[in-house]
Formats: structure tokens, sequence, C-alpha cells
């Protein structure tokens, strides 16, 4: 199995550049159509017009021609990234609400790469919600590129968040193109609620098997957690990055469980903590 197409989220910020590269080398290395979705985050001063709904025509004004400029820039960086990797690219610029329009064009691809939120960033690469609306509105797999640190132009080393549950097993699934290009896999069993994770249960020797006949080779390994330490489902997470950070992983492969609840968005805590404080790209299925 394989990507066929490849949705990358663009934007005006210098970081976009590094998720573009990442996108474009996993899009040629797949023979993957690649597609840029640009949609910028909406600047200050004109979310208070709309808000307000004060001189909002004049604040559309200037803003379309700024977004005018901006595009053509982001266009042709993007471009010449997607040319140089040779992936076949195909560029969208839709008006619109970005959540909506991203989920839109989302559900018709097979990966999507977005940027980690930055909230230091002076002017930040994707609003607060932007990723997490994303990810339970698309039904597709999204990988979220760090705002900092360096991007692998390939996974060599993945580390698997396994616990059996429906959207770690979708996560698995959705991964399964880069598992197969990698030089190493590890699946990491962390429970909250068990001092001794079992590497012998069920779930976990199908795991072995399923991984196996995809021609996957994986190192298993129960890290013990309990609520008597200290560790809690934030901890989890927190467990999860240190032990990428030991066995050198370039990617984390986990399930990420969330809903909508009275119009608010609810995350697991594992999935926030690693959304928050990732130093790896993640790739998440709901």
């Amino acid at each position: 199995m394989a990507y066929q197409t490849i949705l990358v989220h663009i934007d005006d910020t210098p970081r976009c550049a590094a998720r573009v590269e990442l996108a474009s080398d996993l899009a040629a290395a797949g023979n993957a159509h690649l597609v840029g979705l640009y949609l910028p985050v909406l600047p200050a001063d004109l979310s208070y017009a709309v808000i307000n709904r004060q001189n909002l025509q004049a604040a559309l004004d200037r803003q379309t021609i700024s977004d005018q400029h901006h595009e053509q820039d982001a266009r042709q960086k993007f471009e010449a990234i997607a040319a140089r990797a040779g992936a076949t690219a195909e560029w969208r610029a839709p008006q619109g609400l970005a959540d909506d329009l991203a989920a839109l064009h989302a559900r018709h691809a097979d990966l999507i790469v977005l940027g980690q939120h930055d909230g230091q960033a002076p002017a930040a690469p994707v609003a607060e919600r932007f990723n997490e609306n994303l990810i339970l509105a698309s039904g597709r797999p999204v990988l979220v590129v760090p705002y900092t640190g360096p991007v692998p132009h390939r996974f060599r080393s993945i580390l698997i968040a396994w616990n059996g549950s429906r959207e770690s097993a979708r996560a698995v699934g959705d991964a399964m193109p880069l598992l197969e290009r990698a030089d190493r896999v590890t699946a990491a069993i962390i429970d909250p609620t068990n001092v001794e994770p079992r590497l012998d249960a069920p779930n976990t020797n199908a795991l072995i098997d399923y991984l196996s006949r995809h021609g996957v080779s994986a190192a298993f390994e129960a890290i013990p957690a309990s609520h008597e330490v200290g560790v809690d489902k934030a901890g989890v997470g927190e467990l999860l990055l240190t032990r990428a950070a030991d066995v050198a992983a370039d990617l984390i492969v986990m399930g990420c469980y969330g809903h909508a609840r009275l119009r608010e968005l609810v995350m697991g805590g594992v999935t926030r903590t690693l959304l928050r404080s990732m130093t790896v790209p993640t790739l998440l299925s709901h």
C-alpha cells in the first residue's frame, strides 16, 4: 500500500518550507500526488474587524492586496521545492473559513502534513485549534511537524504508541507506507493503570503478526507506568517523548482520542501533550 495523494498546509511563515520539503520527499518516494493547500492565518487586525464589524470592507481590501503578493511568493516556493524533489504538485488557494476548507480538502487525501502551533511566534503558523479540529474532522491521518528542530526527509526510526485501542490500530494502518520503509520500528506499550504492561497480551501478539505480514519487524517493549508514581495521561505523553529520544526515533505514530462536547473540542491528555510538546514529527489518527 502507498499514499496516492499527500496534502500539505501552506502559510507565509519561514517554517513552512521545512514541512513542504518533507511532504515533497514523501510524495516523490511513493510516487504520490502532492497538493499544496494555501490557507494563511487571518491577521489580527482583520480578525478584530470581522468580530467587531467595523471598517470590515476596508480591512478586507487591504488584506486582498497583501494576500495576492504572499500567495504568489508561497506558490513559487512550493512549486520549486516539489520540482527539486521530483514530485508532481498541485496548488490550491480556496477562499473561506480555514477550518472548514482544510477539512473539506483533507478528506480527499491519504495523508495531511501540518505544522505544529507555536504560541510564542509573532505570527503563529496555524491557529491554536487548527490542527486539533482537522485531526477530528478530516477522517485522515495527520502528520504534524514540530515548529523547531531539524526535519528528516525520510523516517528511519519510528516509535509506535500502542494500547490496543481503535485509534492506535487506525494509526498503525495509516502509517503503514512509512513503517514499511523504516529501518527500525519500536512499539511502546504504556498503560497508566498498569504497573507492568504485558508483552504477551493478545492484542500485542496480533499486532506483531499484522506488522510482520507487511514486512515490518518491530521491537516491542512495555514501559511501566502507575498513578502511584505520579504518571497521569499527560505524563504518558512525556514518557513517549522521552522514549522517542532514547531510541532515536524521528517519527511517533499514535492514535488520537478526542471529541466535540457542547461545542468545545475535547482532546485526550496524551494527544494534548504530544501536540504541545512534540520534539519529532508525529502522525496522529482519530
